[in-house]
């Protein structure tokens, strides 16, 4: 089961992808890349959901680096990178 630190430690070294649905959400909400990082640094796990067809997803609540609350949906993959799904803003 992932910490909230595995999550951390994929963003600092490059290991994590978005999917275009969280691209789209993050244009949508006028969140950058640096605040979708921000989130996941100063968030925590506030959910799991488990999804049989896949890993643990994971929904991270933080703060942007506006200071707006931020909530990302991500999960490991099979080759271990942190897959961010969607973001939105809280």
């Amino acid at each position: 089961m992932a910490k909230i630190e595995d999550l951390r430690r994929k963003v600092a070294l490059g290991l994590y992808e978005l999917t275009s649905h969280a691209k789209m959400e993050m244009q949508a909400d006028n969140f950058s890349l640096k605040d979708v990082k921000q989130g996941i640094y100063s968030g925590r796990i506030i959910e799991r959901q488990r999804d049989p067809a896949t890993s643990t997803k994971c929904c991270v609540s933080g703060k942007a680096t506006d200071g707006r609350k931020l909530r990302s949906i991500c999960r490991l993959t099979a080759l271990g990178y942190l897959r961010i799904i969607t973001v939105f803003e809280e």
